[in-house]
């Protein structure tokens, strides 16, 4: 890929992230969890929420959990960390330092306030939502800072983290085998890459299947999805081992059907606002995404995957 294409990608990851960025706050709630990725709903516990599920179970993959505050703190690189709620959730459940890196540099600054917000309420009962494991004393402490910069070049040391998130980045990676390849170096040895995404599925039956899907893939700004094989070999030739790989699209699918019924309602609204001039392309867009990404993906033309690789050593 050139430089110009993969420029003009991340350019438009950023413009559509800066327009939505209140829908985001406002109905998908990530004032409150700070989440900006799909959920989880194996073993949710009655009253919890299905993003910071999510966030926990990559997390026991990455063998973050149980937590354990006589090790030493693991370093977490959160790459590509939205508004911040994988790495304050990771910071204060499992001690890690984390440092999330975003494109959009309002992003950055909003994850840094959520994160002052969070440590000021850490230990009271406000703190935990229902089935959330208890959070040892010696972990409570702002460990998640933000920084906005390009998550697909960091400027880190080899060998600086024990854990690389991507939860929801990696689709946005211009060149996603050149990603994997740059993170594995900085890895410890021992060290895991976290990866939950969507993932290609089977080809488009007909016209209508095809323009459902190019139009959620559009809507959320994602250049294209690439397969579970692909995402497997890179990071073998990265030198990394496959310790996990699973298709997760049934645990993902009823929160999926969630933001759908949003759908129905928002895209004939924002229809008209724009033919009106009120509403601009970005939340067209991002409205024709809410209204076909569950039905594309039940119908099996795009998966979710969770994948870990260890470096080893």
């Amino acid at each position: 890929m050139s430089d110009n294409a993969g420029r003009a990608i991340k350019d438009r990851v950023r413009n559509y992230f800066e327009d939505t960025t209140r829908d985001y706050l406002k109905w998908y709630g990530t004032r409150r969890h700070h989440h900006m990725h799909y959920g989880f709903d194996r073993d949710l516990p009655p009253g919890g929420s299905p993003t910071s599920n999510m966030t926990r179970y990559l997390a026991t993959l990455a063998g973050l959990f149980p937590a354990d505050p006589s090790r030493p703190a693991p370093k977490v690189f959160d790459a590509g960390c939205g508004m911040g709620g994988s790495s304050i959730l990771l910071a204060r459940e499992t001690g890690a330092q984390c440092f999330g890196a975003n494109l959009v540099e309002m992003h950055a600054r909003i994850a840094q306030a959520f994160a002052v917000r969070d440590a000021a309420k850490w230990g009271t009962p406000n703190e935990s939502a229902p089935g959330a494991p208890a959070v040892p004393a010696g972990l409570r402490r702002v460990s998640a800072r933000f920084l906005a910069n390009d998550y697909t070049t960091p400027a880190f040391k080899p060998a600086s983290f024990d854990v690389i998130w991507a939860l929801e980045s990696f689709c946005y990676a211009p060149d996603k085998e050149a990603w994997i390849h740059t993170m594995a170096p900085l890895l410890k040895p021992g060290g895991r890459l976290v990866l939950a995404d969507g993932c290609s599925g089977r080809p488009p039956a007909n016209r209508a299947e095809a323009r459902a899907f190019e139009l959620f893939l559009k809507g959320w700004a994602v250049p294209h999805f690439c397969s579970f094989d692909q995402i497997q070999k890179w990071a073998r030739s990265a030198g990394l081992e496959v310790t996990h790989a699973e298709d997760i699209t049934p645990d993902v699918l009823p929160h999926a059907w969630k933001i759908f019924r949003l759908g129905p309602i928002i895209l004939p609204w924002r229809k008209m606002l724009h033919a009106l001039g009120l509403v601009n392309e970005e939340k067209l867009l991002n409205a024709y995404a809410i209204y076909h990404q569950y039905p594309t993906l039940k119908r099996g033309l795009w998966r979710y995957g969770a994948f870990c690789f260890r470096k080893p050593g």
